[in-house]
């Protein structure tokens, strides 16, 4: 293991199993030490040596977080944004071997044997011609969600039909899509008029880099045009987990909430919610698989993954966000990411390749949205950044709260209205050149009710099955570690990248000829100040989408 970075589902570096919990939940830090446990836990959980964080939980020194390198395999970049003809004889030399390319953003995968020596391998590598840098592959993984249950909702619900859009028509769980944007035409739930008199996003091809969707998810498949797994599990050079088939079928949840909050579909027919873009096209790229949860004392491999989190490969994410190109993806959405060391080792070479993957993906149209993370860490201190978050040419963002359910962490509370700020966990500073949207907080409320979580479409695991280890074709898991459930109530910097997807797509359905820069600039420049939130400004596209 080396001392870089630690992958969340955001979500990427191991984390802490993610725990559902009931309308008493257990007890909750306050802000400060919230945001310092947080980051304390991510250290722990991987045995590395803390970095000392001065309030409000500020990184210093020593090491940043750390995740699981795969030894012997190695990610190169080029100069010049091309990769040379004489590659092969390059990585020959250094004694490795390519298994995969991509071109778009000059970066080669390559296999040393396993009993090669790692420093030697990397080291050769590196004194290639027109080699930026080289890098280990590693294990990422999701920024990590609190979750909890949601219940069925029937009210207002046609005479005689199946129930659509309630969630969003009916209850106030709409609160995190209106302030997105997702709001008008007469539709109930949000103000009578708006974005949505204008577009609802058709046309608009968002691809979602995460643990999969829910094909079959009423509320996603009307708008599923893609697909894909980028998850390997071939024992030699892929990530065999037995928590997932690696299929593109969501057997974690959390990609199928990110999918649903961006662009669930809308109208008859369709499931209980609705997301800011309900006709945008969703573009499943797999990138994240569920493996068993490294931090579980249980031998009982069924055990291990129920609280399991979703992880993968970095290779993968490249490869990833090299397909949504290829698939003419307008908007790239990665609710996912880690906190890197420049200072240390790899960390600026992982810095140099999401630099170039993220780059070559706005240089071919797309807009790129990443989660700020949830440690709750002010990104003051220039030698740690959030991947990729701060990556070229990427908007970030960070959460914000309910103002209908202001936060409040004290156990027991209900909510009452106040400003909207800046979650205990969300990431926050002035590098990250972020806006924010929703991502939720505490008190939570009843899925029918107020309350200062996101609700969103969750995951049946694998069609035809119930919740179980997939060791035979009969059983796959689904939602987080709530079996085989369809909504679920959640919270992270997740949802608030998502919901700018959504809203990018509004934006660039309005503004075809648009360059990424500009769509871009637009969505920072016209995000609302605000002095309850100075962490970065809020998400508003009611002028750009009139």
């Amino acid at each position: 293991m080396d001392s870089e970075a630690a992958w969340t589902c955001h979500a990427c570096a191991v984390r802490p199993p993610i725990l559902a919990t009931d309308t008493s939940s257990s007890a909750r830090a306050p802000r400060g030490t919230g945001r310092l446990s947080r980051a304390l836990t991510r250290l722990l959980a991987l045995a590395c040596t803390l970095a000392p964080l001065s309030s409000p939980a500020q990184l210093t020194t020593t090491q940043s977080p750390l995740s699981t390198i795969i030894p012997h395999r190695y990610l190169i970049a080029f100069h010049n944004g091309t990769i040379p003809g004489q590659t092969h004889a390059y990585v020959h030399i250094a004694g490795t071997r390519i298994l995969r390319t991509y071109s778009a953003a000059s970066i080669a995968l390559v296999q040393a044997d396993p009993e090669s020596d790692d420093d030697t391998t990397l080291n050769a590598l590196r004194a290639q011609p027109n080699v930026v840098t080289a890098v280990h592959d590693r294990i990422l993984t999701a920024h990590t969600l609190t979750v909890r249950p949601a219940v069925s909702v029937t009210v207002g619900s046609p005479p005689g039909g199946n129930p659509y859009d309630t969630y969003y028509t009916s209850t106030p769980q709409s609160w995190p899509v209106v302030q997105a944007g997702g709001y008008g035409a007469n539709v109930l739930g949000g103000p009578a008029h708006g974005p949505w008199d204008s577009t609802r996003g058709a046309g608009v091809r968002i691809a979602i880099l995460d643990s999969g969707v829910d094909e079959n998810h009423p509320d996603i498949a009307p708008n599923l045009a893609l697909n894909l797994s980028e998850v390997d599990q071939t024992p030699n050079t892929g990530l065999p987990s037995p928590c997932d088939t690696g299929g593109p079928e969501d057997q974690q949840g959390h990609g199928t909430w990110v999918a649903s909050l961006a662009a669930a579909a809308s109208g008859p027919g369709t499931g209980l919610t609705i997301g800011v873009a309900p006709a945008a096209s969703i573009l499943n790229i797999k990138v994240i698989e569920r493996l068993p949860d490294p931090s579980s004392t249980s031998a009982d491999v069924a055990t291990q993954c129920k609280t399991g989190q979703a992880s993968g490969l970095l290779s993968w994410v490249l490869q990833g966000i090299e397909d949504a190109v290829t698939q003419r993806a307008d908007v790239i959405n990665l609710s996912l990411g880690t906190l890197v060391d420049l200072n240390t080792g790899e960390g600026a070479g992982l810095q140099v390749l999401f630099n170039q993957a993220t780059y070559a993906a706005t240089q071919a149209g797309a807009v790129v949205i990443a989660s700020a993370g949830n440690d709750g860490v002010e990104l003051s201190n220039p030698r740690y950044i959030e991947l990729p978050a701060q990556s070229r040419g990427v908007l970030a963002v960070i959460a914000s709260t309910n103002p209908a359910c202001a936060e409040n962490l004290n156990i027991g509370t209900t909510c009452t209205p106040g400003p909207v700020a800046l979650p205990y966990y969300s990431n926050f500073g002035a590098a990250l050149n972020a806006i924010a949207a929703s991502g939720g907080s505490y008190p939570e409320g009843l899925s029918t009710g107020s309350s200062g979580w996101i609700l969103g479409a969750c995951s049946s695991g694998i069609p035809n099955t119930t919740d179980g280890l997939p060791s035979d074709s009969a059983h796959s898991l689904g939602c987080f570690n709530l079996g085989h459930a369809p909504y679920v109530q959640a919270m992270g910097t997740s949802a608030s990248a998502a919901l700018v997807s959504g809203a990018a797509a509004l934006v660039r359905a309005t503004h075809p000829n648009w360059t990424v820069d500009q769509l871009t600039g637009a969505l920072r420049s016209t995000a609302t100040h605000s002095a309850s939130l100075p962490a970065a400004p809020l998400l508003n596209v009611t002028t750009l989408v009139p």
